[in-house]
């Protein structure tokens, strides 16, 4: 079982989990695997999963934290490669977070030197580089499991420039927003805190420092367009990654004000639904679902207002099923069904026909099948 701190998966993520699970309980050597995210909440959900089995057990779960981009060579790199007798006897698995700029070091006297976002980018992918030279070293010596959690968005780029690497994998599992919706037939069991009540936060990185400052900036200076909004855009971001829910609210609450006073272009309400989806974000991950229904339905009315005036271009319908998602996911976790079906039905019928027109596309080839992982959730508490 799960604390009750650790955030709660909807069925379909439930499923991935226990695959991912039994996937490493029936490891006992190396295995290579691969978790694809731009969902840091999975990613972290995952990570404090795993922790809680390895706590109970004589070594815990190795969590490396390299402190700059040129670390993972210099330093990381030859600890996978050339473990100590210690490590080799280790059988708890390594997770090598490699989405994120690294957390402030745990001590407050340190501070890690910090690299721009594109440092870390080229080091990370120079590093899988080197470990698709050395693959083979890397299996005789690793002695246990190896788990790469890398961004969704360089899975191409993983395939092409290490394309042995991601032939020796064990496992792979690309994350979806599996947080949306806590799959439980009672809206009194959704939230497993209180509403309103945030996480304790993790660090902040120099880098994501400065995203924060740079937005704070630009609202002294009363910019409010759509630059401003990108700087929030990339400032909330970085405090969600923290679990930093109070003041990624306070942005996302600006974005939406800034928005709304920017006129009726397409381009100002488009920036008006992805404001409403960052508030939506905030109020789900502190248990206040209506509050997130009330963001993401407006959200999904203005993306219909979007699609009748620029005409069903990808970008607007791809928009709208995220739109869909979201309601359906908060529909689904306070327990109104037919509401949460009628939205996953839609969104399918939208997937299914951006995947016939451009089934190609990174982005909407999986659309199909993520809604009818949606649907089959909705469905299998009424089977059981």
């Amino acid at each position: 079982m799960t604390s009750a701190a650790t955030p709660s998966l909807n069925l379909v993520g439930e499923a991935e989990w226990q695959r991912f699970k039994q996937h490493l309980e029936l490891t006992d050597q190396f295995a290579l695997i691969f978790i694809l995210s731009d969902r840091p909440g999975v990613v972290a959900c995952f990570r404090e999963r795993l922790a809680a089995i390895y706590r109970t057990r004589v070594t815990g779960l190795a969590i490396p934290v390299p402190q700059t981009p040129d670390a993972l060579l210099s330093d990381l790199l030859p600890r996978l490669l050339r473990p100590t007798l210690y490590q080799q006897a280790i059988d708890a698995p390594i997770w090598l977070d490699l989405t994120l700029t690294p957390a402030a070091a745990a001590s407050a006297d340190q501070t890690p030197a910090a690299g721009p976002v594109a440092a870390w980018r080229e080091a990370r992918l120079a590093f899988l580089m080197r470990l698709n030279e050395q693959r083979e070293a890397l299996r005789r010596t690793l002695t246990r499991p190896l788990i790469l959690i890398l961004p969704r968005e360089e899975k191409a780029a993983l395939r092409t420039l290490c394309p042995d690497l991601w032939a020796i994998r064990q496992f792979a599992v690309e994350t979806g927003g599996w947080l949306a919706a806590a799959a439980v037939p009672e809206a009194s069991v959704i939230a497993s805190r209180p509403p309103g009540q945030a996480p304790e936060p993790f660090p902040l990185t120099m880098a994501e420092t400065s995203l924060v400052s740079e937005w704070q900036r630009l609202r002294e200076r009363g910019g409010g367009d759509h630059g401003a909004l990108l700087a929030a855009e990339r400032a909330y971001e970085a405090l969600m990654r923290r679990s930093w829910l109070d003041k990624a609210t306070e942005i996302a609450a600006w974005m939406v004000k800034t928005a709304r006073a920017a006129g009726e272009t397409p381009e100002a309400l488009r920036d008006l639904s992805v404001s409403l989806d960052n508030l939506g974000g905030t109020d789900q991950a502190l248990g206040d679902w209506e509050a997130a229904r009330a963001a993401y339905r407006e959200s999904l009315e203005i993306r219909r207002r979007l699609l009748s005036r620029v005409g069903e271009t990808p970008e607007a319908l791809r928009d709208l099923s995220v739109s869909l998602d979201n309601l359906g996911g908060t529909d689904q976790a306070l327990g109104d069904w037919e509401a949460a079906r009628a939205a996953y039905r839609e969104g399918l019928e939208i997937g299914e026909r951006l995947a016939a027109v451009l089934p190609n596309h990174v982005d909407y080839r999986g659309l199909p099948d993520w809604f009818r992982k949606r649907l089959a959730g909705l469905d299998a508490p009424a089977a059981a």
